[in-house]
């Protein structure tokens, strides 16, 4: 190649070209990262296509600098999957192909950063004389007691751990012909593997997990593409669906993808899949170290691992031609990425790979998404039904009964500003003394939501957001839960000067308090965003867990998704109707999903189970769908008002977001450009400009505009609409920006 078109991780909709020089010839290719000029700066792109003489035509164009040879290159699929995302998401090929290599690869400076290890093996011509140093001679009869067990080679690092001595010492050796040292790149990514599940063939299955398994087995053997939704019960076995098509998959030579909502997920499912698939799995997540993830990426590009387990970014991963994609739990939004671009959702993006790859795609819930099952209603995806969960002793293990608190007679509760009711607390009693355990789930982290003066209700607020700051009570700070700003707690009102504040509210941090105080004796485990920041953190809370450590794990939304514990029998919801009073389309749909997910976590072995779930609103159509365990009745329910509304998935949603330093300003630029496109799309509603629900963030003003699309407008029309009233806005002043989110899965 003589002449490379390459993107750039830029919002800028166009290839670059640049001429190849003549010693990197053989080497670019399409896929390939460089490193390029660009103005005044050096960037890393990625080189899409072989450009011609026209393209440089008139100007002088610059040489690419250097050639990234240590990143394996992105596979063909990878590069039309990634420029879909620009197309239908509306961002820049460059953003979308950045979000799909490992992170710090857009540095141009990123170089070299695989981590080289010394190898130690006896050499098969070694003198039949021993060494005369005693440190050698330990040294060689170490080797040879790990030859007998077969685990050379080993490191120099292990060598020396386990005998003493130098580099200098092996190098010794090495000279006299009795060692072999091999430098080797090292994985980071690489961690405990559990052997194969020699139970697997025990495992009884029902008759519902049988024919899904038939089914989708007989869609991967077809070599066509095909989309199922797995709406299974909480405990009803779409996990070990999920192992037995990935088997069958794997039998027939092909790769597979795994994707789970939350990092804290991540530790349970790699367990069982590594039980059953053994080193074949990799795993890519954010918290995993910068190296660690470059060595994932680049063994799953080399062909090493065949299997993928990660969150969202886990899709873009360069697995050759994926035969299975499994997306558990779709109806999650932490799938939807938000910033920065590409604003994609990784469950549509999973369909749209396996469509490429002409692939089978599952996607599993026990509260599918309200767009997956229309999607299943109109026939794009097949509906596999578990309505039972597994049996136990031959019998469907009981969904647990959910009793309501109902808080609005608990006037005591309120008096000492407490959570956890009477009823609450002696149930969580009974389960300590069984040698039983609880989770407690409570959506707020922090101590106190609010600080408040109770003589003139003065609320401190954080100068660069328009809201609230949280009380913590272990550092005694206030916190900003948006841009991370930390206050000291002031001893006096800000606007009357009393020192009037009180703490209104309870978060996670106040509830451990509090279930301490209740039951002395308690032992507990908190899980939420302050105590999982860590790295492993999430692994070694429900490590503990597992292990009995506690009796109690509370937490945030974290606890409520796919943890499976046997010991587990009591699950307490604090404020059920927390997640109702926000103002969002999906408010409902969200509460419903948690509420069922969480209550999912109870009696999923052989012993009963049983949800406490305290409200102020137990009467909301959402909450008693919740406490029956009635999906189809929500989903009527909910699909109804959606339909009525022209709301998903009764249409598509575009979010417009203006954001700048200046409040008119801002709200000046939306107001243009809802002019511009006013003119261009005549057939969709549009709601806004209006502020922000959060109308201030990090300093920054956001005014928002909300386009509401039928599903017969073709999205190519709209797209070609956005376009040409950006275009016809023009440049936006230094400092202002406009994001734009299709499909958003939330409104505030």
């Amino acid at each position: 190649m003589k002449i490379a078109r390459v993107i750039l991780p830029l919002p800028l909709d166009r290839p670059y070209t640049y001429v190849v020089p003549e010693h990197f010839w053989h080497l670019v290719r399409p896929g390939r990262r460089v490193v390029v000029p660009f103005g005044k700066r050096k960037l890393a792109g990625v080189v899409i296509e072989e450009g011609t003489d026209e393209d440089i035509k008139g100007y002088t164009a610059k040489e690419i600098l250097d050639v990234d040879m240590e990143l394996p290159v992105l596979p063909a699929e990878i590069l039309k999957l990634t420029k879909w995302i620009a197309s239908y998401y509306m961002c820049s090929w460059g953003e979308a192909a950045r979000a799909a290599l490992p992170p710090g690869s857009a540095a141009p400076s990123a170089k070299s950063r695989a981590r080289m290890v010394t190898m130690v093996q006896l050499s098969p011509e070694a003198p039949p004389y021993p060494p005369t140093g005693n440190r050698q001679q330990a040294i060689m009869e170490q080797l040879r007691i790990w030859d007998a067990a077969e685990r050379l080679p080993v490191s120099q690092i292990e060598v020396l751990a386990e005998c003493g001595g130098s580099a200098t010492t092996l190098q010794r050796l090495e000279a006299l012909g009795y060692i072999e040292l091999e430098a080797e790149v090292m994985d980071r990514s690489e961690g405990i593997m559990p052997t194969r599940d020699a139970e697997e063939s025990a495992i009884q299955l029902h008759e519902e997990q049988k024919t899904a398994i038939s089914a989708i087995n007989q869609q991967i053997d077809s070599n066509k593409f095909g989309c199922f939704l797995l709406h299974g019960v909480t405990g009803s076995g779409k996990t070990e669906v999920y192992l037995r098509a990935l088997k069958h998959a794997r039998d027939a030579g092909k790769t597979g993808v795994v994707l789970v909502p939350e990092i804290s997920l991540t530790p349970q499912t790699v367990r069982r899949f590594r039980k059953r698939f053994g080193d074949d799995v990799a795993v890519l997540h954010s918290r995993m170290s910068i190296g660690e993830r470059y060595d994932a990426w680049r063994g799953i590009g080399d062909g090493r691992y065949p299997i993928v387990i990660g969150p969202r970014s886990a899709i873009l991963a360069p697995l050759k031609r994926p035969g299975l994609i499994i997306v558990d739990e779709e109806h999650e939004a932490s799938y939807k990425q938000h910033d920065p671009a590409p604003r994609y959702n990784a469950r549509d993006v999973a369909v749209i790979r396996a469509m490429n790859n002409g692939s089978t795609c599952i996607l599993g819930s026990a509260t599918p998404s309200l767009e997956s099952l229309a999607n299943a209603q109109s026939g794009k995806y097949q509906l596999l039904s578990m309505p039972e969960r597994v049996p136990i002793n031959g019998t469907p293990a009981q969904l647990p009964k959910i009793q309501i608190v109902d808080l609005r007679n608990e006037k005591a509760l309120f008096q000492k500003k407490e959570a956890l009711s009477p009823r609450l607390i002696e149930a969580i009693e009974q389960r300590i003394e069984k040698n039983e355990q609880t989770i407690l789930l409570l959506n707020r982290r922090g101590f106190s939501p609010v600080m408040e003066c109770t003589s003139c209700g003065w609320v401190p607020e954080c100068p660069d957001c328009s809201v609230s700051l949280v009380y913590h009570k272990p550092l005694h700070h206030l916190r900003c839960h948006y841009c991370g700003r930390t206050e000291r707690v002031p001893h006096l009102c800000g606007s009357c000067k009393l020192p009037t504040l009180d703490y209104a509210g309870t978060g996670t941090q106040r509830l451990e308090e509090e279930l301490q105080s209740k039951i002395p004796s308690v032992r507990q485990l908190r899980m939420d965003l302050d105590t999982t920041s860590g790295k492993d953190s999430h692994h070694t809370i429900l490590d503990q867990f597992g292990k009995g450590k506690a009796d109690v794990l509370l937490g945030t939304q974290m606890v409520a998704k796919g943890l499976d514990f046997e010991k587990v029998t009591l699950v307490g919801i604090i404020q059920a109707e927390a997640g109702l009073l926000l103002p969002d389309i999906r408010a409902e749909e969200r509460s419903f999903q948690l509420l069922t997910q969480v209550a999912g976590r109870s009696g999923r072995s052989n012993l009963a189970g049983e949800v406490i779930l305290q409200s102020r609103q137990p009467g909301h159509p959402i909450i008693q769908f919740a406490i029956r365990h009635d999906y189809a009745g929500f989903a009527k329910y909910a699909l109804e008002s959606r339909t009525s509304l022209g709301y998903p998935p009764a249409g598509r949603l575009v979010s417009i977001t203006f954001s700048g330093p200046e409040d008119d300003k801002t709200r000046d630029l939306a107001e243009k450009w809802r002019a511009c496109i006013d003119s261009r799309l005549k057939v969709v509603d549009r709601l806004g400009p209006s502020p922000a629900f959060v109308h201030k963030l990090k300093t920054r003003f956001r005014h928002q505009i909300l386009l509401k699309i039928p599903l017969d407008v073709p999205a190519s029309h709209v797209r070609k609409a956005i376009f040409s009233a950006n275009k016809a806005l023009g440049t936006l002043p230094t400092t202002y920006r406009m994001n734009v989110d299709v499909d958003p899965v939330g409104i505030v």
